[in-house]
């Protein structure tokens, strides 16, 4: 669970960096790439997973049309979660 959490963590740390550069919506490859440049690889499916547990946190929501990821803001966290699998 501490292994969780902490890959949860680090997808979040990388996300929120990628909106920071300017990135207007995040692939779970863009985090991919920087985790690889940081020296912390993970699979696909552990970022896919990280992205579906920031979901469910209420902390990001997908754009189901484009694939991309995007900062939830606080009217997005007030409204109920849906299946995301």
């Amino acid at each position: 669970m501490i292994n969780d959490r902490r890959r949860v963590d680090l997808v979040m740390r990388v996300f929120k960096e990628l909106v920071a550069a300017g990135a207007t919506g995040v692939s779970p490859g863009a985090i991919n790439t920087r985790l690889r440049e940081l020296a912390e690889p993970m699979g696909t499916w552990e970022v896919r997973g990280a992205l579906t547990a920031l979901e469910a946190d209420g902390e990001i929501v997908v754009d189901e049309r484009s694939g991309a990821w995007f900062l939830a803001d606080d009217s997005a966290k007030t409204q109920p979660l849906r299946d995301s699998a």
